[in-house]
């Protein structure tokens, strides 16, 4: 949480002073007066201060917590229960996974040497509107954990998880017109063969998956955080938290983490 705090105190800063200068140069070659246009200017000053503001309250934030940081390491999957997604602004969408001591555990980012990983600084095709985009899931040595592409044609999401070396793993398929009101749709295996269903019990995006054996492998909660009293989530007020069953496999959990990219990123 300390580099996410330090890299949104950054953008929040550069954003002030961005809308400072254009205040300025406004003020300068286009200003006539406030009952003309100064509504504009006006605007321009308030969203300076609120940026700035939010620069110094994250800055505060970054060094309140300790100096302490855990050496980056190879993550053992097998030893992650949970999910605690924190996005990281910036250009390209970035969200990481932290623990409950909000020490970052592996970043998901738009894969490099890729294309569409430019096409991401757009909104509307960060999730693979109309053309396919590709995403790395990467531990915080740099090491490839897994990949996926995310693809919407107007009609439904198709999501395909690959491991580093480009085997498939996975299939998650989503229909818009059944899932406009609450998230569902159905995890495939490499094989075709359906895996999980999955269906969100309200718009919230509340959901328990359940395997054959009716045990829960993942379980979301809107707006419910186990850590919400941690010095490291004090200073922002929403989290997301997944948790996962105990006796799930990797491949699971690391298909859990892509569909629950697509939901919870916004």
């Amino acid at each position: 949480m300390k580099e996410i705090y330090r890299k949104t105190s950054k953008v929040s800063f550069i954003g002030g002073i961005g809308a400072t200068i254009f205040g300025v140069i406004f003020y300068l070659f286009r200003y006539e007066g406030f009952s003309k246009n100064g509504d504009t200017l006006f605007e321009a000053g308030l969203f300076a201060l609120a940026l700035i503001g939010a620069g110094f309250y994250f800055k505060n934030a970054h060094e309140k917590l300790s100096n302490e940081t855990m050496s980056a390491s190879l993550l053992d999957l097998e030893d992650l229960h949970e999910l605690i997604f924190q996005r990281v602004p910036g250009l390209l969408p970035r969200m990481y996974n932290v623990d409950a001591n909000g020490n970052p555990l592996f970043i998901i980012e738009p894969a490099k040497g890729r294309l569409s990983r430019w096409l991401t600084v757009f909104n509307l095709l960060e999730k693979g509107f109309i053309i396919p985009v590709h995403y790395d899931i990467l531990d915080m040595t740099g090491r490839k954990m897994a990949s996926f592409t995310m693809h919407d044609d107007v009609k439904r999401y198709e999501l395909s998880l690959w491991k580093p070396d480009s085997t498939l793993m996975s299939t998650y398929v989503q229909y818009l017109s059944k899932s406009a009101l609450k998230n569902r749709g159905i995890l495939y295996h490499s094989d075709g063969a359906v895996w999980r269903e999955l269906e969100a019990k309200n718009m919230a995006g509340d959901i328990d998956v359940k395997d054959e054996e009716g045990r829960m492998t993942a379980s979301y909660r809107f707006g419910i955080f186990p850590y919400v009293m941690n010095p490291a989530f004090v200073s922002t007020a929403h989290h997301e938290h997944v948790r996962f069953g105990p006796h799930i496999s990797s491949d699971e959990k690391l298909a859990y983490i892509m569909i629950f990219f697509l939901w919870l990123k916004g």
